[in-house]
């Protein structure tokens, strides 16, 4: 057998195939069922703006100006730009009984993700590592204060990091889906995000803002910033976002 098929990424893809022959394997256990999202009693909250869709962007130009856009400017963003952009990616568009449906696909609408942003630098909010609260559509701060230097080192010192107005970081939420689909869980996880993401992007286009996805990070460093434990909940997926030249 090659080397590389005795890796963790291939050995996970073989161990978490469906097939009509066999059963799913499943030796993990009962599991205590998670909270649908996240909130911070008691955190200080700065109430997002409802975004104004009067003026639309055409769809088709924005998918064909997308673009991972690493030179951003150290112009602030305005919140009600940031608004737009976090509805974008997590915005409540239904409800089906107790879920909260979104801009976003999931599998089995579990949203099995929380999303915190680090402010560096938006009109009329202190700098700080915020959490989104989906459901009121709030910011909770965690922590204020200047993170630029220890995201961008976390980040394996990438200066579009460094250079970002707003860096969104996303946690995986384990449990939340592993409750439902088990040990093929962390597949529907990225595929989720990488919907989410996409999205942001495409939010960002359409408002003249720069963006770019970043995969690269030391994980328990950035886990520590925003105060999770790395295994429950561990950091998975972040994207810069800025003004443009």
């Amino acid at each position: 057998m090659a080397k590389y098929k005795k890796g963790l990424a291939f050995s996970y893809v073989q161990e978490t195939k469906y097939s009509r022959e066999r059963a799913p394997k499943d030796d993990l256990g009962s599991m205590p069922s998670p909270e649908h999202f996240k909130t911070y009693r008691g955190a200080e909250r700065v109430q997002l703006p409802q975004p104004d869709f009067s003026e639309s962007a055409d769809l088709w130009h924005c998918l064909a100006r997308r673009r991972s856009e690493r030179n951003t400017t150290q112009e602030p963003l305005s919140l009600e730009e940031l608004a737009k952009v976090l509805w974008a990616a997590q915005g409540i568009t239904a409800r089906a009984g107790m879920y909260l449906l979104r801009t976003a696909p999931s599998a089995g609408a579990l949203y099995p993700f929380e999303t915190y942003v680090y402010i560096d630098r938006v009109e009329g909010v202190s700098q700080g590592i915020y959490h989104f609260d989906v459901a009121d559509f709030e910011l909770e701060c965690l922590q204020e204060g200047d993170f630029n230097g220890a995201i961008t080192a976390a980040s394996l010192g990438q200066p579009v990091v460094r250079k970002a107005a707003v860096v969104i970081i996303w946690t995986a939420m384990m449990l939340r889906c592993m409750v439902k689909y088990r040990e093929r869980a962390v597949r529907y996880i990225g595929m989720d995000l990488g919907h989410v993401c996409q999205n942001v992007q495409l939010a960002a286009t359409a408002l003249g803002l720069g963006s770019c996805p970043i995969g690269a990070f030391y994980d328990d460093e950035l886990n520590k910033l925003v105060d999770v434990d790395g295994e429950e909940e561990t950091v998975l997926y972040m994207i810069t976002v800025g003004k443009l030249g």
